[in-house]
């Protein structure tokens, strides 16, 4: 699910994943997320809308948000 993200966040000088976490930690809530991340709204747009693009999700829909939510928790629990 997240794997796209993963292999981006490689190669990328700035890693997208920090942001997808926040996003959901945040419920979705775009003004507390870049708060949080120290960036303005449209930095966060931007970075939201490539990881959409990465992904292939919609990160509006609550299935995908599940399980995204999923998928993190359990790469924290992988070695």
């Amino acid at each position: 699910m997240i794997g796209p993200l993963l292999e981006h966040d490689q190669a990328a000088k700035l890693p997208l994943l920090p942001t997808l976490m926040a996003y959901l930690a945040h419920a979705g809530r775009k003004a507390e997320t870049a708060r949080a991340l120290h960036v303005n709204r449209q930095t966060l747009y931007d970075r939201l809308a490539r990881i959409t693009r990465l992904l292939g999700t919609d990160l509006d829909e609550p299935r995908t948000v599940l399980a995204l939510s999923l998928a993190l928790q359990a790469r924290r629990h992988l070695p």
